[in-house]
């Protein structure tokens, strides 16, 4: 049974959404405190669909979103009718991962519901080139590596796609903030994609890679490593790397 977490400013105006979600067979709590007291987060974990009411105010949210991961659960925004395209996509930058109209019908709930977790949990990239056996394919947000698997978040996969996508090219930290948050770069975006990179890096340090897969230039930015190109591209680890500008471009072919 998929477990669903209502954050509300009152649980009353959510009863009958609750009981239209139940009997479409999922589990479902709500509650007035989570999104508003950092001691209950570790709840969060336990849910992996959070529902925000549209009692909750946008400012409330984007308040919640930048105190949590909430890369690890499918966010989904509330409302009473469906809004324009637009405003659907600013919510999506914004950490939310689509919408839900409340009042729809079962039939509509049940196939929203579907199609928000298919969307989530279904994102796929092409498979590599088999030329390249040591990456077998892009799948849920995971890479494979001759080092084993590698998991990232979204903000953790945008950001690495961005990287690749630069090929040896440094990107600032004022661009990648653009990309990635609505609000651009702030005090508090910048500590976020530096925090992110470390996790990257990390991840990829447990995967077996011992060299440093992003590189950070004080005054230029962010970009990858060109000798981990040649460890994503062939599995070896590399002695001799003038042609590592070169197999960033092979690699970089996997993700188009």
């Amino acid at each position: 049974m998929n477990k669903i977490l209502i954050l509300t400013k009152n649980i009353l105006a959510e009863q009958q959404l609750q009981k239209r979600l139940q009997l479409l067979d999922y589990e479902v709590f709500c509650t007035t405190d989570v999104y508003r007291n950092q001691k209950s987060y570790s709840i969060l974990q336990y849910f992996p669909i959070i529902m925000i009411s549209e009692t909750i105010s946008n400012l409330e949210i984007e308040k919640f979103l930048s105190e949590i991961d909430y890369e690890a659960n499918l966010i989904v925004r509330l409302i009473d009718e469906q809004s324009n395209d637009e405003g659907q996509t600013d919510w999506r930058v914004s950490g939310i991962d689509g919408e839900l109209v409340k009042n729809s019908s079962l039939d509509s709930l049940r196939e929203r519901l579907v199609m928000l977790q298919s969307d989530y949990y279904g994102q796929k990239v092409e498979t590599v080139d088999q030329e390249y056996p040591p990456i077998q394919k892009w799948e849920k947000r995971t890479i494979e590596t001759s080092g084993g698997s590698v998991f990232f978040s979204k903000k953790e996969e945008r950001l690495f796609k961005l990287l690749l996508e630069s090929k040896d090219k440094l990107l600032s930290r004022h661009q990648i903030c653009n990309i990635l948050w609505p609000e651009g770069e702030t005090d508090s975006n910048r500590s976020q994609l530096s925090c992110i990179a470390s996790k990257i890096k990390a991840k990829f340090k447990a995967a077996g890679y011992e060299g440093e897969s992003i590189i950070t230039k004080w005054g230029q930015g962010y970009g990858l490593d060109p000798k981990f190109y040649r460890y994503l591209s062939t599995g070896e680890v590399q002695t001799d790397f003038k042609d590592a500008r070169n197999d960033s471009f092979l690699f970089n072919k996997m993700f188009v």
